[in-house]
């Protein structure tokens, strides 16, 4: 009798570690706080070349920029032998002395942008060369969603004219790369009414009223 006892204890108990231990691990499976990836994600190649991104975008073109830096190409300065450039981080001075680096807030450096080795272009993060001209390629590395938007025309600005050809004012015709912020402005006057039109009457709203 006592052996039955123990041994329907001993069953109980088992049941219940059983039971109880079993339990976690089917919640998990249902749980959305753990990690689930999913099946139809494709990664990227890490190899590609930054351009690639333009063959799944609306076609455009854009100004040259290097035409419009005074102080390019780099390698009028920083050439071979000539003043080789001084990776180290410091305060910049002479030549340089001007360039007030906000973007990024101090994450950035130099080099975070512009290639030590080949003066004469950007980088990616991947140590990829980009062209001056290109910068859209650079700031969408951190900006993408603004990239994206520049891209398919709800970010920047469409230049000459709406129809035909799209040409499209690049990421620095508009924002200093190293202060990015735009200053703000005061709104341009009310336009004035064309000639032979007459001013709309000024509608009044009634004073909301208490019920």
């Amino acid at each position: 009798m006592l052996l039955k006892s123990w041994r329907i204890k001993a069953g109980a108990f088992f049941l219940t570690v059983l039971l109880f231990g079993f339990i976690p691990f089917a919640l998990a499976e249902e749980s959305p706080s753990i990690r689930s990836d999913p099946e139809d994600f494709y990664p990227s190649f890490q190899s590609d070349d930054p351009r690639s991104i333009l063959l799944n975008v609306p076609s455009f073109t854009y100004d040259k920029r290097s035409d419009e830096i005074d102080s390019y190409p780099c390698t009028t300065c920083h050439g071979d032998e000539d003043l080789p450039p001084n990776p180290r981080v410091r305060d910049l001075e002479e030549m340089h002395a001007g360039v007030m680096l906000v973007h990024g807030n101090g994450r950035f450096w130099c080099l975070t942008c512009h290639s030590l080795n080949k003066r004469d272009y950007l980088v990616s993060l991947k140590n990829q060369l980009i062209s001056f001209d290109e910068s859209f390629l650079l700031c969408g590395q951190c900006h993408y969603e603004r990239q994206k938007d520049f891209f398919f025309g709800a970010h920047g600005k469409r230049k000459d004219n709406w129809i035909l050809e799209r040409k499209l004012a690049v990421c620095t015709e508009c924002h200093n790369p190293h202060v990015t912020k735009i200053k703000s402005r005061r709104p341009v006057a009310t336009p004035q009414v064309r000639k032979g039109l007459k001013p709309m009457k000024r509608i009044v709203h009634e004073k909301h009223k208490i019920w």
